[in-house]
């Protein structure tokens, strides 16, 4: 299962795209949470002496950065200030549960560093290891059930007794239930961002193969400085494929670490005949197996993430045939472009609308969807048809790519800024030749 980490950052984005009707609420959380205090949440830091290895994972992670991304943050304002207010802390719900918790979430512009220390954490250590079950999906509202204090639980059997903290074993740490309170989303009736739940009805659930299994890798070593050695320890960089887009610790090695996992996400097979005339249509079919993932590719914000097939026909001289390449602004030339909009006829993109009464919405609103994600072990296949312009030997190249979001939703907040920052990512890649006679 590929963790990512923003349950509302797209669906705040899309919001500014797509406008908020006048009159309709946006369902705000309701407030039936208990009430505590920022003191009752150690900072992260205080971890650090103990558990180096571990806060350097968390350091650079989505987790971490939940609350320190620049497009979460103009999206949010925006939206709050498109609302009046009525959006409320829905955001740090999952990107800051302690300030969601502690009601000290802004409900008005802010910038990140007006935010206090422990909230900029975003999900923090203390937050994860004081959770207890049960952990259910959320429906508008995330329920957490937590018990702050001097106890710490995590997945280790026999931990050793320490003077800053007592340990408790809790198996649920190891299993993708813990994942589930901001990894299965219910808006309006309608599920929406339910990673928990495909993984759950894939065979990966079925072979009791964890979230964590792909999330949060096995390595040896020692749980704390000077305790014994481990071989069941889990990495705490929560790898999925969101990026970092400002400077952040551990960056290059995110990069390297999603480009790892989207490589081993799913396989691809092309079919095309290896030699055709010249006055004949030539057929390329093209097949994406979700075949090493635990839930839908792409899973969570699927409406707004872009994975995609790119072929290219092409010989020394000239190129016969594109498809899922890019305008000048870097967009697919699907609707969302501005320049060629809807030009890439044959472009296919696996993700899905949503909708309100027939018409697209944001994910406040929305009553129905179109999901063209891809099941776990399930296949979609692309078809393309185009003739060679003369004889010869043709290459043909499809990739299969990715990235987070498509540069016009970093427009529609005013962050052109960062367009640089936004990878894709190469997640397979096969070439094969066509030889076109007379």
């Amino acid at each position: 299962m590929r963790f990512i980490y923003t349950l509302q950052v797209v669906a705040l984005v899309v919001v500014l795209i797509t406008g908020c009707k006048n009159g309709e609420p946006i369902h705000p959380p309701v407030d039936e949470t208990p009430t505590y205090n920022l003191t009752d949440f150690q900072p992260s830091q205080a971890c650090s002496t103990c558990h180096p290895q571990q806060y350097n994972d968390w350091s650079g992670s989505m987790h971490r950065y939940s609350t320190n991304d620049p497009i979460w943050m103009m999206a949010s304002n925006s939206l709050q200030l498109q609302t009046g207010g009525r959006l409320q802390s829905w955001c740090f719900q999952c990107h800051s549960p302690i300030a969601f918790l502690t009601k000290s979430a802004p409900l008005t512009p802010f910038q990140i560093g007006s935010l206090p220390s422990i909230v900029k954490e975003g999900v923090n250590c203390d937050f994860c290891h004081i959770l207890r079950p049960p952990y259910t999906t959320t429906s508008q509202v995330v329920k957490y059930n937590i018990k702050p204090g001097m106890t710490k639980y995590g997945p280790i059997a026999d931990p050793i007794a320490t003077g800053a903290h007592e340990s408790e074993y809790d198996p649920s740490y190891n299993r993708s239930e813990a994942c589930r309170s901001c990894h299965d989303l219910i808006v309006n009736n309608v599920p929406v961002e339910i990673t928990f739940r495909e993984w759950q009805n894939s065979p990966w659930g079925a072979m009791s193969v964890e979230c964590q299994d792909c999330h949060m890798l096995q390595y040896t070593g020692r749980a704390a400085v000077g305790g014994p050695i481990r071989n069941d320890l889990r990495r705490h960089d929560f790898i999925g494929v969101d990026v970092a887009i400002t400077d952040f610790p551990n960056k290059p090695k995110q990069r390297e670490l999603i480009d790892s996992l989207l490589k081993n996400s799913a396989s691809m097979t092309i079919n095309v005949p290896p030699t055709v005339a010249l006055e004949d249509t030539i057929k390329v079919e093209v097949t994406v197996c979700n075949d090493k993932t635990g839930h839908n590719l792409p899973t969570s914000v699927f409406f707004n993430r872009q994975m995609w097939v790119e072929v290219t026909a092409w010989n020394d001289r000239d190129t016969a045939y594109r498809s899922g390449h890019l305008d000048a602004n870097g967009d697919l030339m699907d609707k969302n472009s501005s320049l060629q909009p809807n030009a890439d006829k044959d472009l296919t993109v696996f993700g899905g609308t949503l909708y309100k009464k027939g018409q697209e919405t944001n994910v406040f609103e929305l009553d129905s969807l179109v999901n063209n994600s891809i099941p776990p072990f399930a296949s979609r296949t692309a078809h393309y048809n185009f003739k060679a312009p003369y004889t010869g030997v043709w290459n043909i190249s499809v990739r299969l790519l990715f990235r987070p979001f498509g540069p016009y939703l970093f427009r529609a907040v005013g962050a052109q800024q960062y367009l640089a920052e936004l990878p894709i990512f190469e997640m397979v890649k096969q070439e094969t030749i066509l030889n076109v006679q007379q």
